[in-house]
């Protein structure tokens, strides 16, 4: 497997992200190691918080929300899946698949940082690859906030009469897109669907990871597996995940944004089906885009904060 690493000299003097990084090898499938990296901020006996991103952010996206949760007290740890951020880089898109995701983050906080009562804030792909680290370390887990995601799935053995799945015209068509852009600059995307308006200094940092095409190829990974088909296999392995989380009874919050155009509704797929999701109603918070770390960090950051103290409470 053929690797990237991006010089570290394209992360000093990132705006709003001072943090020193923490490394963990973690197996590559193919008999070798990946990089991965975590910021670790907040007193190191805290109860441990995980956030884990999507595409196209990286633990940048979390640089308003580390502070806070670490100056109350609780560990915070961001982590930058494998293809993002300041972890190694496979070079080809056929490295990756959300099953692999799974595992290098399944391998990151509980093989190697041994996490324990630890809460998990999920946003986008983070929701679908951390929820199933979630439904297979039931145990590990104390609470889950999932924002601004959803959980598809399709149940194995069932017939397949019609391949694309309905409501996914534009995705299709964004597929298409990623196939022929190499040098996809995903980053100003970002900033165009994100209703605030995004500083220079935050527009570099969202870049920062990526000084050429080659370097955006686990981003463009995730967009072509995209769930668009009925034949995806995320989807089964989805359905295996949720199997288990239908007796996760522990506190499940999703926290979204009323402006969310990607998953403005994927709180259903969960709440439903997962008791502790189902125990609370949906959080709207109002302004904020799929991007709500950008737009409304200081209505998310409280939501969150409550969310964490009554569950420390209980």
């Amino acid at each position: 497997m053929d690797v990237l690493r991006t010089p570290d000299r394209r992360f000093r003097a990132l705006e709003d992200y001072p943090y020193v990084p923490n490394y963990v090898d973690v197996p590559d499938n193919e008999g070798g190691y990946l990089r991965m990296h975590y910021v670790d901020e907040g007193p190191r006996n805290g109860q441990p918080v995980v956030m884990i991103h999507g595409n196209p952010t990286w633990s940048y996206m979390w640089r308003k929300l580390i502070p806070v949760l670490a100056n109350a007290g609780y560990r915070a740890i961001a982590v930058d899946m494998i293809g993002m951020g300041r972890s190694d880089k496979p070079a080809a898109i056929d490295d990756y698949s959300i099953a692999r995701h799974e595992k290098w983050l399944e391998s990151c906080l509980i093989d190697q940082l041994d996490l324990r009562n630890a809460h998990f804030i999920l946003h986008d792909w983070g929701g679908i690859t951390g929820l199933r680290v979630v439904a297979n370390n039931q145990d590990r887990v104390a609470s889950v906030i999932y924002s601004n995601t959803g959980f598809p799935t399709w149940e194995p053995g069932k017939e397949i009469t019609t391949m694309n799945r309905p409501g996914t015209d534009m995705l299709r068509s964004f597929q298409d897109m990623i196939r022929a852009t190499e040098d996809w600059p995903h980053w100003e995307m970002l900033a165009q669907i994100a209703l605030a308006d995004l500083s220079e200094g935050a527009k570099a940092g969202f870049a920062a990871p990526y000084p050429e095409p080659a370097f955006v190829v686990g981003n463009r990974a995730f967009a072509l597996n995209l769930p668009t088909r009925n034949d995806n296999p995320m989807l089964e392995d989805n359905w295996r995940a949720m199997e288990k989380l239908k007796s996760f009874h522990k506190p499940f919050q999703c926290i979204y944004s009323d402006k969310d155009t990607v998953a403005p509704t994927g709180y259903r797929s969960v709440r439903p089906h997962i008791p502790g999701a189902a125990d609370r109603e949906e959080i709207i918070l109002e302004g904020g885009s799929h991007f709500l770390l950008e737009d409304i960090p200081e209505a998310y950051a409280p939501a969150v904060l409550k969310f964490l103290s009554e569950v420390s409470e209980a």
